[in-house]
């Protein structure tokens, strides 16, 4: 099998090891439900430059090992099933990847040896014509001495004879009337008559019955054309016949030559029946190796020149795309975000400089439709007969960043509650305190700046208390007490406790209240909380006053939908996303504690429902919650 180039068998021979080590790390400190082990396909790729053929086998089995050792270095409580079906994904595209490579090296090396065998063949044919060629010319020069050039004619026979025997390829000779005058040695192998036996026989004979009128018109045009010899592989597909009526395809060269008026025609046959399952297996190598790369979790592009080449199925679903031509011959960088095209560019330096990897790191990637996904992006090089390429693998992590941003909320969030809990456990009791002695010093004393004072005590204890009431009401929720809940009644409760709250902000309130709306299984003193916030909010959007409208209907699959919609000023776009986070507030310091949403979204959450906000900035906000129906017995 063709070597390379030393410089890159020498980088491959400690790029593999490193890798493997690389990715045997990387897949340890992994969650189980990430793909590491299927990158061990990189490595692997990077066998096809070893000269020796089994190589792909060897670093399979080291692979196998340790994609297996690193599910015994996991942390206990991983789904076992789960790991070893992750396992066993990567371990099948391991063996796969091995399998193709070591069929494509040996398909290859049986080629190289069939080229070999033509060039000879050639040659052997090239001094037939020449030895030919110079026993005509000793034949019409019997003019200038018979003898002696009836000894040339002879050395020259002898020498012929020599040569046509010796051949590895079948020689036949077959007069003008297409009788056979020469049978060589290798003729009598390929064809299982022995010379005695073919020799006057019609070439017909050799061929199978349904090509021999093509065959009489190819030879007879030939014969007309001048032309003194055709090359191997010009003759188009030609089939021989053997003794036993076996077909077999055959490679051909032919020559013709004029001896006293007559013309003999002479034929180089070459049998390419391992050629031609050869060439069947490296198609089907290539084809299961195509296969293996489109059925791989991630997206494959591969990169020449700065265009893209090759996309693999998954990599058109990435990219949003229906049909390869939308991503084929593009740049790569049209693809990426460009805060990452100069990282790109120097990735791409380093590969075709002779790095044979680069670091797996996370980049954006731009979808056609101009969607931007977080992805990890791993890429090595390679050389084919095409030249030198570049592989680039792309997994989607977009779900990954979501579940790590979830974690860390809830860890923020974990952590907020024994803050609260520990915070009302230590402030809770001075607080009471003070409280008491503010209020007992207030039924006492006349003077009014002191009064006043106090009255200031007072109120920021209660706005601390409450404050603290919120935090508990976030981080310890207490369970819920489910029962059948009309939240038209709920609403109307609610709104009769803020009448003199709305009419001095000048709100005017509008109910929709859909007679065929269901009941929910819900919490009453929840429901109201979260009546309660949204009212407020709705409130507070409105200084100058406005309409507050409340609807209630029926939803698709026994759902139920609550609107609160105000006519505000409505919530920006770059703060409409972080409006349901602890803490955050547009109000003024002091006036709102930032929890008053995060409490209403847990609560409609525990409930089974979702909670969707729409606003425009200018025309007002409406928060949209879903909750599930009081489903009755049959």
């Amino acid at each position: 099998m063709k070597v390379v180039n030393s410089p890159a068998m020498r980088v491959a021979t400690w790029a593999i090891p490193v890798l493997t080590v690389a990715i045997f790390t990387l897949d340890s400190f992994t969650p189980v439900g990430v793909a590491v082990s299927v990158l061990y396909i990189i490595p692997l790729l990077l066998t096809f430059l070893s000269s020796r053929e089994r190589d792909p086998l060897y670093f399979s089995a080291v692979a196998t090992g340790l994609i297996w050792v690193d599910v015994l270095l996991k942390p206990a409580g991983l789904s076992i099933p789960y790991a070893a079906v992750n396992r066993l994904l990567g371990t099948v595209v391991i063996w796969g990847g091995a399998l193709a490579l070591v069929h494509y090296k040996r398909t290859r090396r049986q080629l190289m040896s069939e080229r070999v065998e033509r060039a000879h063949a050639e040659a052997l044919m090239e001094a037939a014509q020449e030895a030919r060629a110079y026993a005509d010319t000793a034949l019409l020069g019997a003019s200038a001495g018979r003898r002696e050039a009836e000894e040339k004619f002879l050395i020259s026979q002898l020498r012929l004879e020599g040569v046509i025997q010796s051949a590895m390829d079948a020689i036949i000779t077959v007069d003008q009337d297409q009788n056979i005058v020469l049978f060589n040695h290798a003729a009598e192998q390929m064809f299982g008559w022995s010379a005695q036996d073919a020799i006057g026989q019609s070439l017909d004979r050799f061929i199978p019955a349904r090509f021999r009128a093509a065959h009489h018109h190819h030879m007879a045009e030939f014969g007309r054309s001048g032309a003194t010899s055709r090359r191997m592989g010009t003759l188009g597909h030609v089939v021989g016949l053997r003794a036993t009526g076996e077909e077999f395809p055959v490679e051909a060269a032919i020559s013709q030559v004029g001896v006293e008026g007559k013309k003999y025609f002479t034929v180089i046959l070459r049998d390419i029946t391992e050629r031609k399952k050869a060439e069947e297996a490296l198609r089907e190598s290539e084809e299961r190796y195509r296969r293996l790369i489109e059925v791989s979790p991630d997206a494959i592009l591969v990169n020449r020149g700065d265009r893209i080449v090759f996309v693999n199925d998954q990599g058109l679903k990435l990219f949003g795309a229906v049909k390869a031509e939308e991503i084929l011959g593009r740049s790569p960088l049209d693809l990426f975000h460009p805060d990452y095209h100069q990282a790109i560019r120097e990735r791409v330096h380093l590969l075709r400089e002779g790095a044979k990897t680069v670091p797996l790191i996370e980049e954006k990637i731009v979808r056609l439709d101009g969607t931007v996904l977080d992805v990890e992006v791993a890429a090595a090089s390679f050389v084919d007969q095409d030249g030198v390429g570049i592989q680039v693998m792309i997994r989607d992590i977009t779900e990954r960043k979501h579940l790590q941003a979830q974690l860390r909320k809830a860890e923020r969030l974990a952590e907020l509650g024994t803050l609260a809990s520990g915070m009302a456990h230590e402030i809770g009791t001075p607080m009471n305190v003070i409280l008491g002695r503010a209020e007992y010093l207030l039924q006492r004393v006349r003077e009014e700046p002191i009064k006043k004072g106090l009255q200031t005590i007072v109120n920021q204890v209660e706005r601390i208390t409450k404050v603290m009431n919120q935090l508990l009401a976030f981080a310890r929720r207490r369970p819920l007490e489910r029962r059948p809940l009309d939240l038209r009644q709920t609403i109307r409760d609610n709104l009769e406790m803020f009448q003199e709250r709305l009419a001095r902000n000048r709100v005017k309130v509008e109910t929709s209240f859909a007679s065929s709306c269901p009941l929910i299984c819900g919490d009453p003193d929840q429901m109201s909380q979260v009546i309660i916030n949204l009212v407020m909010n709705a409130v507070h959007a409105m200084p100058e006053g406005g309409t507050l409208s409340i609807a209630l209907a029926p939803a698709g699959n026994e759902m139920v939908a609550l609107s609160v919609r105000d006519t505000g000023h409505g919530i920006p776009p770059d703060v409409k996303d972080k409006i349901f986070d602890p803490f955050f507030t547009t109000k003024e310091f002091g006036k709102g504690t930032g929890l008053g949403l995060t409490v209403v979204k847990g609560i409609v959450e525990e409930h089974g429902g979702a909670i969707r906000v729409d606003s425009e900035p200018g025309k007002g906000t409406t928060f949209t919650i879903h909750l599930p129906a009081y489903a009755t017995d049959p």
